[in-house]
């Protein structure tokens, strides 16, 4: 483990000056100016692959710092995209706190589409939290206690992260590659973590993120010559989605059946009359989302959207204005902060972005991005999860169970329906108690590859309502233990 005085970023770049006569130096500067312009003149002639030997930048630190938010090493900074025109992701990494040398690299990516991952890093999942001072205190049950954890900000625009025109990002697909381009960057700058087991996890969104990105790795080391010594070996050996969207034609019509069912809190959601208008409704959303699934038919995706929200969702939400997030809560003020506020407040302090190296000023959420995915949130991404799965990567989806946005009844009907090779025998598993420090946590459903868990006492934001719970879940899950101890 470093020390505390270990720097934030560990490197600084400095610029050599050489003063000589200039009258000297003018054959050798025609000279130079002749070659680097041919060069330029051939160089534009050629096709340009992504140069990933060449895309870490690293941003000075200013010297020895004092503990901040974690007493282990920590990095945070920028990996240019080589693909892209001037796109630049932004990260914040904590070393586990347990044996660095040996545990799992896991990267986090926020949901949204749009929100940024230093939301869950500060309020969730994180070695810290927000004080009501703005300072910050240490989180016991951080992700960091058993593994090392990249937070990253993206897509383009997210959070501390930035391009320009040219580097927008509407697709699941852009999210895969550019998360590759990532990476590639990331365990040049981070070397040592390179033959560790490596596992992407994230929320909400995620259900879409997530695999695409996994599946964008297995699919390139399985097909691309890695030859090629700048490209570095991605250790991939497991996903995990929380409250996920991943399945939208699975998933939007199983709100009626949170409507429906009798839930665990003894709440009703909707009136007899309601309830009788969503099946109708549902109907209507279920075909309008199997419509978006095909080629040209971005309106039919924008409908879906718009009447899946107001015929489904919102009567559930209004008369109490109840949180969607997690129905045991009525809004009070907003349902829809989650505690970003506080984050920007503490990540817009001068001194911390100085700390962090960040280059622009941050935004927990951005809806710019939000509407761009607005066709791309209803395409379906379980054939990413299918794909990563033939390959023997390990895929776990867990739900707090008082969420209605990507409700845990949703998640399980698709983990079910699902096709791929071990259909049958994950169909076919039984439903075993979720155990964590001798309490019943959830259930869980799973077979060697596959996973579902719901956990009980849980919204949407299962790390920050279950903290606990969360951690010994992704923790058995890291070390290929059983799920339901």
């Amino acid at each position: 483990m470093a020390p505390v005085t270990t720097p934030l970023l560990k490197s600084s770049r400095r610029w050599a000056s050489h003063r000589q006569d200039p009258w000297c130096q003018v054959p050798s500067l025609l000279c130079l100016v002749v070659g680097v312009i041919g060069c330029i003149l051939f160089a534009v002639g050629l096709p340009q692959p992504p140069n990933f030997a060449t895309m870490v930048e690293t941003v000075a630190a200013p010297g020895p710092l004092p503990v901040f938010c974690d007493t282990g090493f920590q990095s945070s900074g920028y990996i240019r995209l080589p693909h892209k025109v001037n796109d630049h992701y932004f990260y914040w990494f904590f070393e586990s706190r347990n044996d660095p040398t040996t545990d799992s690299v896991v990267l986090w990516l926020e949901g949204g589409p749009g929100t940024s991952s230093m939301w869950s890093l500060l309020d969730c999942n994180g070695p810290c939290t927000i004080d009501a001072n703005l300072t910050t205190s240490t989180n016991p049950y951080s992700w960091t206690n058993n593994a090392s954890v990249i937070w990253l900000d993206q897509p383009t625009g997210v959070g501390f992260s930035y391009g320009v025109a040219g580097d927008e990002d509407a697709t699941s697909d852009d999210v895969g590659r550019n998360i590759f381009a990532f990476l590639q960057g990331w365990f040049k700058k981070h070397p040592a973590f390179q033959s560790q087991p490596f596992f992407i996890a994230g929320k909400s969104y995620g259900g879409h993120y997530v695999p695409a990105a996994a599946a964008y790795i297995v699919d390139h080391q399985l097909n691309d010559n890695d030859d090629d010594a700048s490209v570095v070996h991605i250790n991939l050996q497991g996903i995990a989605i929380g409250n996920g969207l991943t399945d939208t034609v699975t998933q939007y019509p199983m709100l009626v059946e949170m409507a429906a069912d009798p839930n665990a809190y003894n709440i009703t959601l909707v009136t007899p009359n309601e309830l009788k208008q969503m099946r109708e409704d549902a109907n209507v959303v279920a075909e309008l989302v199997k419509r978006c699934q095909q080629p040209n038919e971005t309106q039919a995706c924008l409908d879906t959207d718009e009447l899946w929200d107001t015929t489904l969702l919102e009567p559930m939400t209004t008369n109490p204005t109840r949180n969607q997030y997690d129905f045991r809560q009525l809004c009070d003020p907003d349902c829809d902060d989650f505690g970003g506020a506080k984050t920007e407040a503490f990540l817009n302090q001068p001194w911390v972005r100085h700390r962090l190296g960040a280059r622009k000023t941050f935004s927990w959420s951005n809806d710019t991005l939000l509407d761009a995915f607005d066709v791309d949130e209803e395409i379906n991404a379980v054939q990413y999860v299918a794909d990563v799965l033939a390959r023997g990567v390990r895929v776990l989806v867990f739900a707090g169970d008082a969420d209605l946005i990507c409700d845990w009844k949703g998640n399980d009907a698709w983990t079910k329906k699902l096709q791929w090779h071990g259909h049958h025998e994950f169909n076919a598993a039984p439903v075993v108690p979720l155990i964590v420090d001798g309490v019943w946590a959830g259930d869980v459903h799973a077979t060697r590859l596959l996973s579902f868990v719901r956990v009980f006492n849980a919204g949407h934001m299962v790390a920050k309502d279950q903290p606990a719970v969360a951690l010994a879940l992704i923790n058995r899950f890291l070390h290929h233990e059983s799920l339901d101890r």
